[in-house]
């Protein structure tokens, strides 16, 4: 009985160790709180295999002339093994949950926000690493530049698109761009591109009249605006706005995306991207702001 009470007593603590790491701990649901923190489940995993072999070496020094192997093979096929090989095959299982759970993270999740680097080297690059990466994602945003507007003059710093999704989005837009029997081609994406860096100077050059008509509502400033349109939708963020010191020049850093797929606007899969996009710029500015 006592062996018994010792093996539920192990197998309770790596539980409740997997549980409250790993699922809902943080208060928060299972995939919000690993996705920020993924690359961390690999080093959990192989601290489970580190205290899974502890106990078995363990468990072989209490057992002379028997080695962890067999221990673990006595255990599958008599079920009758020390409390410590109990405890050692729960943390080895777990381990291999993790694993998986690490596996499937990587291919079915964006990276969260914080998986940015704050204090990059390049401030720049890693504008384009975040951009490039909620782009190509699948589900989502096909088209995303981040702007420095310097005053009234816009510039485009980082940008990410992704060519073959934006020409399938183009050509399921009926008679919009071209004659209903024509074809888009590459040339095309690149004029749509333009067409949007423009949009994006349009919208910037109108944000005051926005604050303008939200001002009575007394909520403060236009953040950020949504057009759903008929087909996809555009999504424009003012992530900072200083104003001109004396002497010196106004400065403002102005995100636009574009969704070209309704079926992913309609389940908000594009929102959810953008506002996840939006999150990864403001906090690569973390070390920018501070300093």
């Amino acid at each position: 009985m006592s062996d018994l009470i010792q093996a539920a007593g192990y197998a309770a603590i790596v539980y409740l160790l997997f549980n409250y790491l790993i699922s809902f701990g943080s208060g928060r649901p299972l995939v919000e709180w690993i996705n920020p923190g993924r690359r961390y489940l690999p080093l959990l995993a192989a601290s489970l295999v580190a205290g899974a072999y502890g106990l078995l070496r363990i468990a072989a020094l209490r057992n002379p002339g028997t080695s962890q192997l067999e221990l673990l093979h006595r255990l599958v096929t008599q079920e009758k093994a020390p409390a410590e090989v109990v405890g050692g095959m729960s943390m080895l299982v777990f381990a291999a949950s993790i694993l998986l759970l690490a596996g499937w993270c990587f291919w079915k999740l964006p990276r969260a926000a914080q998986g940015f680097n704050a204090n990059p080297a390049d401030l720049v690059k890693e504008y384009g690493r975040a951009l490039r990466h909620y782009v190509r994602w699948n589900g989502g945003l096909d088209f995303a530049v981040l702007c420095e507007v310097r005053n009234g003059a816009l510039q485009v710093i980082a940008g990410g698109a992704e060519d073959k999704d934006i020409l399938r989005g183009l050509n399921r837009l009926p008679g919009l761009h071209t004659d209903l029997k024509g074809k888009h081609t590459l040339s095309d994406v690149a004029a749509q591109k333009q067409i949007w860096i423009d949009l994006a100077l349009t919208l910037f050059q109108k944000w005051p009249t926005l604050n303008e008509w939200v001002y009575p509502a007394r909520h403060g400033k236009n953040v950020a605006i949504t057009f759903d349109l008929r087909y996809g939708a555009v999504f424009a963020e003012m992530v900072e706005e200083e104003p001109a010191p004396p002497g010196g020049d106004s400065i403002s850093i102005f995100l636009l995306a574009v969704a070209l797929n309704q079926f992913e606007v309609n389940n908000l899969t594009a929102m959810r991207h953008f506002a996840t996009l939006s999150q990864a710029v403001r906090h690569i500015r973390t070390g920018v702001m501070k300093g």
